[in-house]
């Protein structure tokens, strides 16, 4: 009997083989199909197409900008005849303030469109005019003159002071066009949110009274003293606003 050492049996354990990769154990036949790549999808054109759409608009936008700004002095121009003169003249001004006004506003559109103005002016102008309390200045003067034929004198006496103090306020540009429309509110007939309203045919006491404890606020609010302000002049403000924006722009 031999006593040569034998030579150990080769043996694989149930973990090795499961730690054959399937790939090896079970390589792929030569005619099975190969796996096809998805690729990016329609991703790429989708957001190529909105980059283009986004520039289509910024260029169209940004062209219609450039536009209206080198068109200020016509918009203005046109502004000034078609709105604000037509209300001035329909106004409830007083005679010789409504000639007075008008005659500004009309040498205004005569020096725009015959381009004494740069549109930076044209635009700084028309900026102030449309914020100042100018359209509807009229209807707080008749309110006035409603009150002083139907409300007792120590009554009108201080119902005619907050006006005057009103007056005061737009005269420094502590009040603008909504602050007026807010005072006048409660005797504002239709809408009373439009800028361009009318005052009512039949006025009462209370509703005037309304409009002066409306007008003391604002004129609080601009820390305007109180007393009576009989020499605010409406040219002069309007004269005031012209030179300001022809001089400063929209600044």
């Amino acid at each position: 009997m031999s006593d040569a050492p034998r030579e150990p049996e080769a043996t694989a354990s149930f973990e090795d083989a499961a730690a054959v990769p399937s790939s090896m154990s079970n390589p792929p036949s030569p005619n099975s199909p190969a796996r096809k790549s998805e690729g990016a999808g329609c991703f790429p054109a989708v957001l190529a197409a909105t980059l283009l759409m986004g520039m289509v608009l910024f260029l169209t936008f940004g062209f219609a900008g450039y536009l209206i700004f080198q068109k200020r002095g016509d918009l203005a121009a046109r502004t000034i005849r078609g709105t604000i003169l037509s209300e001035l003249e329909q106004s409830r001004l007083d005679p010789e303030t409504k000639s007075a006004v008008i005659g500004q506003m009309t040498t205004l559109v005569d020096d725009i469109e015959s381009k004494k103005l740069e549109n930076w002016q044209a635009g700084g102008v028309m900026n102030r005019l449309v914020r100042a309390p100018l359209l509807r200045w009229g209807d707080l003067q008749a309110v006035d003159g409603w009150a002083k034929e139907n409300l007792p004198e120590p009554e009108f006496a201080e119902f005619h002071k907050q006006v005057t103090r009103f007056f005061r306020a737009a005269e420094l540009d502590r009040a603008i066009a909504s602050d007026l429309q807010d005072v006048l509110v409660t005797v504002t007939g239709g809408d009373p949110a439009m800028m361009l309203g009318r005052l009512k045919s039949n006025l009462t006491k209370d509703n005037v009274r309304e409009v002066a404890v409306r007008a003391k606020l604002v004129a609080d609010r601009a820390e305007i003293p109180d007393q009576v302000f009989d020499d605010v002049s409406l040219p002069k403000i309007v004269d005031r606003l012209i030179e300001t924006g022809i001089r400063e722009g929209s600044t």
